[in-house]
């Protein structure tokens, strides 16, 4: 195998920042698309299933939401590892990587723009499958691109550079993140400077779950239409709960209200705005999903300038890899690990309890933005504002949390961030559930939010190195592999779980916090049985770069 090598002390970051691109526009996409689409489809879905009471046994709107969330997931973990493995192969005048960028990027956002676009149709069901079809689409061509357009950092830096590198991609990733929580608020302001004002104003209208327009009086309050000669001043406090919130309807069964129709009589509905052919008007995402799109193009423009300079410099280019097939590793069994049997019990009841911990923060991604629709009657183009005071919290607790887990322990630090985000969701709900004060609510969700972000940090940054420090230095690919597998596991069954109970209330998403808050406290309760993981000062280092390599 021939190696190009290349003696620099320090990291080029001029290059490294500009190789950051492709993965910023990587996660704008997906920031987007985690974002709008669950709001899209849960509007189509319940239009198409009649609110969901055309669905048989336990199916719910939000338990096939949740379904469809988890695509990407299951493409990843199907598709990114073999065309990142095929890139590693591929000899072109534009390197390994590029080839797929550039051809698969560009299709891949055309799909993207599509999504919005297929929810236009007003044939329901046609409206379904064509948003499916260019989801899979879209999905299928992220998987290509994503592995290679992550891989371009190390062929460009040297290895003893690399660390000082991926901090510097994680930065773009993060604006590409943060980009995409903020471009619904600039695809809005965007369409009203180019003097698309009903498209402006839709995108800034009062709308119902539906995503139907809602007619509004002067004052801008919602008008709502009361049947069968209800009195909306005899239940004051209640309707103007419900005028406030998200809900479509309100029903009362003599002694209580609630968001379903189920053995409860219809007393309110919040009126549609009608366009000119009597219909509803719906609001269209089309610009934010463009604008999105577009600027990840900008980014790959920027990639390909970047390449075409400095493709001399591409490490990786004049290697080859031989015999591919004859050097597989052969995977480790866990019983056969030559570990303490105390040893293999932690390592089993920390994946056990990754499982559980990333079962509950897989739920909110795709949850988020409707039970702020919901709940909160928060516009996604807001809510998409909230995610990201979470995400700055989560980021920005990084360094402080990997201090925690040096100085107090990993497993004790984890148990930390978990006990403070059980008992934050657990006062959510307290509040919003039971003392029903919206001002009240508005402020401990805030407070969730940030220190939320916190405690996920404290666990997300020290999970890994606990895994590995068990296994030791010997077994870092298959310890790796063995932390992935669990929480990729859970990217897939943590939606679905939470769908089902969400599905289970009547589609109440408040319910969201309650799993949330379960698989937290079960994964606490079983992350105490681990009894190893702690590594000495002189392990440090080599776990550094373990997790820098898997961050790559």
């Amino acid at each position: 195998m021939a190696t190009k090598t290349k003696n620099e002390n320090r990291l080029n970051y001029k290059q490294t920042f500009l190789i950051g691109f492709g993965f910023m526009g990587c996660m704008l996409l997906w920031s987007v698309y985690n974002s709008y689409v669950p709001v899209i489809f849960r509007a189509k879905l319940t239009e198409l299933t009649n609110g969901g009471s055309a669905l048989p046994g336990f199916l719910s709107v939000a338990l096939l939401v949740n379904a469809i969330m988890t695509i990407d997931n299951i493409f990843g973990v199907i598709f990114q590892p073999y065309f990142g493995k095929k890139s590693d192969g591929t000899h072109t005048k534009w390197g390994k990587r590029m080839p797929y960028i550039i051809v698969c990027l560009p299709i891949c956002a055309v799909f993207f723009s599509l999504i919005p676009v297929a929810a236009t149709v007003k044939a329901t069901a046609l409206s379904v499958i064509l948003m499916m079809t260019v989801i899979i689409f879209f999905n299928f061509t992220m998987s290509v691109w994503r592995s290679p357009v992550v891989s371009l950092m190390p062929d460009f830096t040297p290895s003893p550079l690399q660390s000082d590198a991926n901090a510097v991609i994680n930065i773009m990733g993060g604006i590409g993140q943060m980009v995409g929580f903020v471009v619904g608020t600039i695809a809005t302001a965007l369409v009203g400077l180019l003097g698309f004002t009903a498209m402006h104003d839709a995108l800034k209208a009062k709308t119902n779950t539906l995503g139907q327009i809602l007619e509004t009086n002067a004052d801008g309050s919602v008008v709502v239409n009361y049947l069968n000669g209800f009195n909306p001043e005899s239940y004051k406090e209640t309707v103007d709960n419900f005028i406030a919130s998200g809900r479509d309807a309100l029903y009362f069964d003599g002694k209580s209200f609630s968001s379903a129709g189920t053995e409860a009589e219809l007393v309110a509905q919040k009126v549609a705005k009608l366009g000119a052919d009597g219909n509803p008007i719906y609001v269209n995402y089309t610009p934010i999903f463009v604008v999105a799109a577009i600027i990840t193009i900008i980014c790959l423009l920027i990639l390909i300038g970047f390449y075409a300079k400095n493709k001399k410099n591409d490490l990786s280019k004049d290697i080859v890899i031989e015999n591919e097939n004859s050097e597989k590793p052969q995977k480790i069994k866990i019983k056969d690990l030559p570990i303490t049997k105390g040893e293999r019990k932690s390592l089993l009841v920390m994946l056990a309890a990754l499982f559980l911990i990333n079962n509950a923060t897989e739920a909110i991604i795709p949850n988020f933005t409707n039970f702020a629709l919901d709940t909160l009657n928060v516009k996604p183009i807001y809510s998409t504002l909230m995610m990201a005071v979470f995400a700055v919290s989560l980021a920005a607790f990084g360094i402080p949390a990997g201090a925690m887990g040096r100085k107090l322990g990993r497993k004790k630090t984890i148990m930390i961030g978990l006990i403070v985000i059980v008992v934050m969701f657990a006062i959510y709900l307290a509040v919003s559930q039971i003392i029903n004060n919206r001002a009240f609510t508005w402020i401990v969700l805030w407070i969730a939010l940030v220190v939320g972000g916190a405690a996920v940090g404290c666990i997300n940054i020290n999970t890994l190195p606990l895994v590995l420090a068990i296994g030791g230095r010997d077994y870092v690919g298959t310890f790796t592999g063995y932390y992935y597998t669990a929480t990729f596991s859970a990217a897939i069954t943590g939606p679905i779980l939470c769908g089902l109970l969400i599905g289970l209330f009547n589609d109440n998403y408040n319910f969201m916090f309650l799993f949330c808050s379960i698989m937290f406290a079960i994964g606490l309760a079983v992350i105490t049985q681990v009894k190893h993981g702690e590594s000495s000062p002189e392990d440090e280092e080599w776990i550094k770069e373990a997790v820098e390599a898997a961050d790559d």
